[in-house]
């Protein structure tokens, strides 16, 4: 887990370097156009309290089994379109229509707001890359899904995961 927060944390600091380079003009951030899903960008990653942890070895066994599903749901859209002056479509693979919404932006970072994120959805960009930073609560809504009958109830998973990230990762088209 440790690898996957570094990974995570080198991602963001990354990304924030490239906005604000030391030696250069800033460049306006343009969201405008579309993105591709870049799958090698997009992880998730999870804390667990220590405590509650050893009492619960399945619990983290199907965690650890079912992270790439997760993952798979944060590759969800395929692609993201700007369009001006404030509209951005989720485009996805198995549904005829686009996801239909706003956002908003301040310099690189923006919040998509649409029927599948009706609290918003914060982001980041360098012109080159963009990222959705997926939060505890839609995680948590990812997992609960993944539940079944023979696994342990939700309120189990609440008191084990102290920490539920992930980030979505595209790339701009050309």
């Amino acid at each position: 887990m440790k690898k996957r927060t570094t990974l995570v944390l080198l991602g963001i600091v990354s990304l924030l370097f490239s906005l604000w380079g030391c030696n250069k003009e800033f460049e306006p951030i343009v969201l405008s156009g579309n993105w591709d899903l870049d799958t090698n960008g997009v992880m998730v990653y999870i804390i667990y309290n220590p405590v509650v942890s050893a009492d619960y070895p399945n619990t983290i066994k199907f965690l650890e089994k079912n992270l790439q599903k997760i993952r798979r749901e944060l590759m969800k859209p395929q692609k993201i379109t700007f369009k001006a002056p404030n509209i951005v479509d989720f485009s996805y693979n198995d549904v005829p229509l686009p996801v239909r919404g706003n956002f908003t932006q301040k310099d690189g970072f923006f919040t998509i707001i649409n029927p599948l994120f009706p609290d918003g959805i914060i982001g980041a960009s360098d012109n080159i890359k963009l990222q959705l930073y997926y939060d505890y609560d839609r995680l948590m809504s990812i997992l609960y899904l993944l539940l079944t009958d023979e696994d342990d109830p939700p309120a189990i998973y609440d008191e084990l995961i102290e920490k539920f990230e992930g980030v979505g990762s595209y790339r701009k088209s050309y």
